[in-house]
């Protein structure tokens, strides 16, 4: 294997020559003039792309006085007779040269650059391949945060001022890396992850906190190195307050880690995922939401129950039986009246008394059609229908969770088939 002993270094003010006025000069100016470094070109002729930008030059053909004045030269000309030159320039005194495209010529390499004001990124592959640094460049620019140039800026001004303090600048570097993902997980199955979600959950994250409703098939795929952290709510249940999950967020995040936090379902309905985003964003903490396949649409599906249908619902309402506090809500309860209407009930199971008895008194139909579905799309779903008037009987026949619909939409669970996704992903991969 042929090893090439190089050093990265940053070269302070450096004057530099460049030969040659081609498209492959153009490449080597472009880095000068973005990088603010004095330079001049000698080209015995100039491509038309390098009219638009704004150097000295000369345009003559090289010679080895040219080159009096300069330590450091670009040969960008292709030019075997400048070659010659630069060589007995180098026999001669010392001089660093770059001769492109051509490596073993080369005394130093140009690195493929990210550019934060005052911090600079740069990858080498010591000229074996400019190509492989210039994807690996982009690669960490997507996960570099862009305001490291302004972070950069700040600690400059402030070290000139003699204020240096490395354990604040480490909280706030390590900050800017910091993000929170707020995942919809779907109803339970892998295959009804978004592929989003199911990316982020096998290659992006350092930590995640999961709810009492993700499956161990989804945490199956999170790979070993990920630490789990359960922070799961239920009724009666809490494995931590809301304020102590705001807290664990925020705490893991201003230390630079990608968090994922994951939610049954969709995080922003009925998820308290806006309350998470909300407060993160309020510590500057960045976020981003990941929607998920809600169960008030898959739940219904899996049952065989289309949540709209033509002359028989032409409206949805979605509703939770509950307030903070484990209050019911009644303020609903008049939708069951409305005609071609479907409404769907999100943690009203343990409900079931007083959604009747609220019925009763505001003149419900007690025939109205009435599905109880738990475990929606899990190997242990479980359909019950009826109408309202035997709420109670169907919903102690059930486990959580579970989705209640109601109207005439329930009807074609007798007819349309039922469907459970993890069957689906398992008969794709089988």
């Amino acid at each position: 294997m042929h090893k090439i002993n190089s050093l990265p270094v940053l070269l302070k003010n450096p004057k530099i020559l460049l030969i040659g006025g081609g498209k492959v000069a153009l490449q080597k100016i472009k880095v000068l003039l973005e990088n603010d470094i004095e330079f001049f070109v000698i080209t015995e002729k100039i491509c038309a792309e390098l009219i638009n930008y704004h150097f000295n030059y000369s345009i003559k053909k090289f010679e080895k006085k040219d080159a009096e004045n300069y330590n450091i030269i670009i040969n960008a000309s292709g030019n075997n007779e400048v070659k010659a030159i630069i060589k007995e320039i180098k026999r001669e005194r010392f001089i660093l040269v770059n001769t492109v495209d051509v490596p073993e010529e080369c005394d130093f390499y140009f690195s493929s650059l990210l550019i934060y004001k005052n911090l600079k990124v740069a990858v080498s592959s010591n000229g074996a391949s400019p190509t492989i640094t210039q994807i690996v460049r982009d690669k960490i620019k997507n996960y570099l945060p862009t305001q490291l140039g302004e972070l950069a800026e700040k600690k400059f001004l402030e070290r000139t001022a003699g204020i240096i303090n490395p354990d604040e600048t480490k909280k706030e570097t390590l900050k800017l890396f910091g993000k929170v993902y707020l995942i919809g997980c779907g109803i339970g199955g892998i295959d009804m992850l978004t592929l989003r979600a199911y990316n982020l959950l096998q290659n992006d994250l350092d930590l995640v906190l999961y709810d009492h409703l993700i499956t161990e098939d989804i945490l199956g795929i999170i790979p070993k190195h990920v630490e789990k952290i359960y922070v799961g709510k239920c009724k009666g249940r809490y494995a931590m307050t809301q304020d102590e999950i705001n807290k664990l967020l925020l705490n893991y995040a201003q230390r630079g880690m990608r968090v994922g936090r994951l939610k049954n379902g969709d995080p922003f309905l009925f998820g308290r995922g806006s309350e998470e985003a909300v407060f993160l964003i309020n510590h500057n903490i960045e976020v981003e939401i990941i929607p998920g396949v809600p169960s008030v649409t898959a739940a219904p599906l899996s049952a065989g129950i289309p949540i709209t249908a033509r002359e028989i619902s032409s409206s949805v309402s979605i509703v939770t039986a509950h307030l903070k506090g484990g209050v019911f809500d009644s303020s609903w309860i008049d939708l069951l009246k409305r005609k071609n209407h479907t409404t769907i009930v999100l943690m009203g199971l343990t409900q079931a008394e007083n959604i009747i008895n609220h019925a009763n008194k505001n003149g419900v139909d007690e025939y109205l059609p009435t599905a109880v579905i738990s475990n929606a799309g899990r190997n242990n779903q479980k359909v019950l229908t009826g109408s309202l008037k035997n709420l109670v009987e169907l919903s102690n026949n059930a486990e959580p969770p579970a989705v209640l619909v109601f109207g005439n939409v329930v009807n074609f669970s007798n007819i349309l088939p039922h469907f459970r996704y993890y069957k689906i992903f398992e008969e794709l991969n089988s």
